[in-house]
């Protein structure tokens, strides 16, 4: 009987030996693997489609509340940041094949994968009859995702560039608005979709905006009245409108002479009045009131600093 018992336990240390002994070893050969790099796709599926972005804001802001009869704009953005994606995982593909053998299993795979993936394709927006704004919709989506235009009249303000070509590195932008929205009380949510235009034969739209509509009050208690002379005057800046600029600059310098914004804004009336003398020095008592307003920043606005520059290369031509 105990001939019989150590013959058992000699076996079963035999085999627990083996069993540590092979696990050990797939250790070893497991941390030998986990050192040594592999070809593999950095993605297994195709290079994503490169299709254009499109971003929204309103008055500037994701979510914005507006009084009737008050400034409203929607600025749209686009760019590519499909390529931008591409881009980034060409460069961390690149890294992968800096480091694995010529000879790796799968490394032509992960070459063509590092080629396509490098070399995104650019999207054309407009042409010379039909610039891509003319492609921009802005419309309403209830909770069901069912969608209708925009009742709120938004032209397009300014004139932005209407062909663009968009890559990993461009973008473009362009705003549509109104001096004054009409429109029923409530809450909208807002989308801008981009249609065909250019080489883009598809839609994509963005994510959607807040806008609040209020009824229009008989009078704005001073604070909220200060808050509309400043879009006044921002919405007058986009549009170029100079009438608006001086309205809304006169505005804010009734209630405080020292008003950057309400000084900026008669600088800008002054410019595109031609009337240098005038713009230098309202751009001038702008920028003075910005150092007096934030001692701790670095620099001005640099819209003021362009402003003052391009007046004073004007005024050394004689112009």
């Amino acid at each position: 009987m105990k001939k019989v018992l150590a013959v058992v336990v000699v076996l079963y240390l035999a085999v627990a030996t083996w069993g540590v002994w092979s696990f050990i070893r797939r250790l070893r050969h497991s941390a030998q693997r986990a050192t040594v790099p592999h070809a593999m796709m950095f993605d297994e599926d195709a290079p994503r489609e490169i299709v254009p972005s499109v971003s929204l804001q309103v008055n500037e802001e994701m979510a914005a509340t507006v009084p009737a009869g008050t400034p409203l704009w929607f600025t749209v953005g686009v760019n590519n940041a499909a390529a931008i994606n591409e881009l980034s995982a060409a460069q961390a593909l690149a890294t992968r094949l800096e480091h694995i053998a010529k000879d790796a299993p799968d490394r032509r795979r992960l070459q063509a994968d590092y080629d396509r993936r490098s070399r995104p394709a650019t999207i054309a927006l407009g042409d010379a009859a039909h610039p891509w704004t003319a492609a921009v919709q802005l419309l309403v989506r209830d909770a069901q995702g069912v969608e209708r235009p925009l009742s709120i009249p938004a032209p397009r303000l300014g004139d932005p560039a209407g062909v663009v070509a968009l890559d990993a590195y461009s973008s473009a932008r362009a705003n549509f608005g109104v001096a004054q929205a009409e429109a029923p009380p409530g809450i909208y949510s807002v989308v801008a979709c981009l249609g065909q235009t250019g080489s883009w034969h598809g839609r994509v739209c963005s994510p959607p905006v807040k806008l609040t509509v209020e009824e229009r009050p008989p009078s704005l208690a001073p604070d909220r009245q200060l808050l509309v002379d400043r879009r006044s005057g921002r919405f007058a800046l986009i549009a170029r409108d100079v009438p608006g600029l001086e309205q809304a600059g006169r505005k804010l310098i009734a209630a405080d002479a020292g008003d950057v914004e309400g000084r900026m804004y008669l600088g800008e009336a002054r410019y595109l009045q031609s009337r240098w003398t005038d713009a230098l020095a309202e751009f001038t008592m702008a920028r003075s009131g910005f150092r007096r307003s934030y001692p701790g920043a670095t620099e001005p606005p640099r819209f003021l600093d362009i402003r003052i520059s391009q007046i004073l290369n004007r005024l050394d031509d004689g112009k």
